[in-house]
């Protein structure tokens, strides 16, 4: 068992362990069967009385006091008060494509810079994952998380420039900073939100009639705070560490910021969280997403240039090699299949590279459904379980060429 293994075991809850594990302690191997009645009862009882079943009453209750006994300060009314948020997405172009992506305090501004950034390199001329290819997208990451850990915030608690932050003159002033060699990257000036006065998972879905559905969501962690609520079968997130907990301390997943995300009674953590939709001729072309942390937004990032820049279908996109960087001391992560020469070539020009060995692969979990000409294309990456499929007229489904009844 590996270290992370023994880790993931040990922060399991009882209840948890009750409903994951097998009776012995140990883990389901691949091909195992695991069940959750539990869960099977909670959905049928939410569909049979609707959402206060979940959000008033006993499971409500069992949730707080829950939380409550390990040091939570939740009442009732935390969750009976519960409201979903409505955001007006963020839009850029790209190429010749527009770019339609979920608003702060998700990764979709983040994503939007970046490509903007990108817009001013020949990707297609430098070729996939070359030297310049990678220099060119690493420093474009960089700059983006770096005006992200300073900018982006709950635009109810915060005033975020979204306009600026999308824009190409901005792109245009942050690109000007980059050159040949590898550089670490400051905020922009003046580009702090400022106050007001007063385990992931994606899907990609396209029909027929034109529309399509980019969704992520998130318990945070692995397995979230590794909390199950009893006889109930859902895990409790640890969203709560997506929060700034002091300027410039380095969370969990790598990333810093500034007093713009800080914790906030009521407020929305920022999330990298950056489901996509990528029209061409104003309908929609590419329905594109991820899981893993920042990677979600690094990935996103690098599934649209392959569609857009190479002319990839979604089977190639989302499984060629990736790579990722937060910052340059961080170092640029590169899955296995990169040329060792053209790796040589990024330590040339002052990248710390990290490599991934062939057995393993980074938490960018990406899927995409495409249209083309009238023809849908859809992939869900190696790196994790699902895949991409389609429902047909008779009744059946096609799961990446496999059809099954449904």
């Amino acid at each position: 068992m590996d270290d992370d293994s023994v880790k993931r075991k040990l922060k399991l809850s009882q209840s948890m362990r009750k409903l994951y594990l097998k009776e012995d302690g140990s883990f389901y191997r691949f091909g195992e069967r695991q069940k959750n009645p539990e869960m099977a009862q909670l959905l049928k009882n939410i569909a049979a009385n609707g959402t206060d079943y979940f959000y008033r009453g006993p499971v409500a209750e069992k949730m707080v006091s829950l939380i409550n006994d390990r040091g939570g300060c939740y009442t009732l009314s935390d969750l009976a008060d519960y409201q979903p948020k409505f955001r007006t997405p963020v839009r850029s172009t790209y190429r010749d494509c527009e770019v339609v992506a979920f608003a702060p305090p998700s990764g979709g501004c983040t994503v939007l810079e970046m490509l903007n950034i990108l817009e001013h390199s020949d990707l297609k001329g430098m070729g996939h994952n070359t030297a310049q290819s990678i220099h060119a997208l690493a420093e474009a990451m960089k700059l983006g998380f770096a005006d992200r850990s300073m900018a982006l915030g709950d635009p109810d608690f915060v005033a975020v420039e979204t306009d600026r932050l999308t824009s190409k003159e901005f792109a245009h002033e942050r690109y000007n900073l980059s050159g040949d060699q590898a550089g670490e990257y400051a905020a922009a000036k003046d580009i702090e939100a400022k106050d007001y006065p007063g385990n992931t998972s994606h899907f990609a879905v396209m029909d027929r009639f034109g529309n399509a559905v980019s969704q992520t969501q998130t318990v945070r962690d692995w397995f979230g705070s590794g909390i199950v609520v009893d006889g109930e079968g859902f895990v409790l997130n640890n969203a709560m560490s997506d929060f700034s907990a002091a300027v410039g301390a380095l969370t969990s997943q790598g990333l810093t910021y500034g007093s713009a995300n800080a914790i906030q009674g009521g407020k929305t953590p920022l999330s990298s969280m950056s489901p996509c939709i990528v029209m061409r001729d104003g309908k929609p072309f590419l329905a594109i997403g991820a899981a893993g942390g920042p990677r979600i937004i690094t990935g996103t990032l690098q599934g649209i240039v392959n569609a857009v820049d190479y002319g990839m279908l979604p089977e190639r996109l989302v499984n060629l090699p990736y790579i990722h960087v937060i910052t340059n001391s961080q170092g640029v992560e590169v899955e296995y299949g990169i040329s060792e020469d053209t790796l040589a070539l990024l330590e040339a020009k002052g990248h710390h590279v990290i490599r991934n060995t062939v057995d393993q692969a980074m938490s960018t979990m990406l899927n995409s459904v495409m249209q083309v000409e009238g023809e849908f294309y859809a992939a869900g990456t190696g790196r994790v379980d699902g895949c991409g499929g389609a429902l047909l007229p008779d009744g059946s489904a096609v799961l990446e060429g496999v059809s099954q009844e449904i």
